[in-house]
């Protein structure tokens, strides 16, 4: 709990620092909200039947704003996102980010051999938020403050599957047949560090179910694991990009950069060195792809079509489009 703390401590300051290297990228690095947060909320979902555990960061201004629903990785924190989604909300959004059940913040701890059907639960924490933001508002003490029709989703890792399911990803039945859980009122997905083709979750030809705009990120030092004993290259957490319909779809892949960013994002006990310009370009680049298409700020929309990502990153960050 005190490395937790510290590295808290450690992120409410991870904003001026991403401002630093984000400087000259895309728009202020610090936007011109300050921002508010309600956590611990709590919400009943009659459906599953469980409480729902919900942390609301929304900028301090009247709204109303536009949302986006976050999905954490595996086992981690959502609040240690904060080096991320708080240059989205001091840009104006709102950002509602749940507990998931394998969340370490929802006690006691869930195990691993207890994750038989999370893919499930997961996706209906998702479906109860997207279908209560007005309660939600009304619970954080921003009634009104939402905009309902301008939403995006994002997820990490873990999150990305349920962030890309919400988004059109073709998802596996128990059948062996495939369904989606497209919202048509999302404008975009965020993926962090997302996966390649799983198929005890996805149907075949999974991804071709992505056709609304994404920007996908990660590393060249992102390796993917799921478990088993096949460790998979850089190159396929970046199959959101390289397997989605061509139109609309951006790819951001950092030099040396790893899985939690050192251990910026997601659990204080992950990574090495802390990546604070790495947490910025991702930051960056997620809000100009955000403006974009949530906002449909054309000076956004020029950026992603015109900006040479490389050069303004002193060759940290890969950037791609199509």
């Amino acid at each position: 709990m005190l490395i937790l703390r510290a590295r808290l401590a450690l992120l409410l300051c991870l904003p001026l620092l991403a401002a630093c290297a984000a400087t000259g990228l895309y728009d202020s690095p610090a936007g011109p909200y300050a921002i508010g947060r309600a956590d611990d909320l709590v919400m009943t979902d009659p459906a599953q039947p469980r409480d729902i555990r919900l942390r609301v960061a929304y900028p301090k201004s009247p709204g109303p704003h536009p949302i986006v629903v976050f999905s954490h990785g595996a086992f981690c924190y959502p609040q240690l996102y904060a080096a991320i989604t708080d240059l989205w909300v001091s840009h104006g959004y709102v950002v509602v980010l749940p507990d998931h059940p394998d969340s370490p913040n929802i006690q006691p701890p869930l195990r691993r051999d207890q994750m038989g059907g999370l893919t499930d639960t997961r996706i209906a924490d998702l479906n109860f938020i997207f279908a209560n933001l007005d309660p939600i508002a009304a619970a954080a003490g921003i009634p009104g403050q939402l905009d309902t029709d301008r939403l995006a989703v994002a997820g990490h890792s873990f999150g990305s599957v349920i962030a890309m399911a919400k988004a059109g990803l073709w998802v596996r039945t128990p059948d062996g047949g495939r369904r989606q859980y497209l919202d048509p009122r999302i404008r975009g997905a965020v993926i962090l560090s997302g996966v390649g083709q799983m198929d005890e979750m996805m149907a075949p030809d999974a991804f071709s179910g992505l056709t609304i705009p994404l920007i996908a990120t990660g590393g060249t030092l992102d390796v993917g694991n799921t478990g088993g004993p096949v460790i998979h290259p850089w190159e396929w957490r970046m199959s959101p990009y390289t397997l989605a319909p061509t139109g609309d779809k951006y790819s951001v892949v950092l030099e040396n950069g790893d899985h939690y960013l050192g251990g910026v994002i997601c659990r204080a006990d992950r990574g090495g060195d802390d990546d604070p310009e790495g947490a910025a370009i991702d930051a960056s680049l997620t809000l100009a792809f955000l403006d974009a298409y949530v906002k449909q700020d054309p000076k956004a929309v020029r950026f992603l079509a015109t900006a040479d990502i490389p050069a303004r990153t002193a060759g940290r960050a890969r950037f791609a489009r199509k």
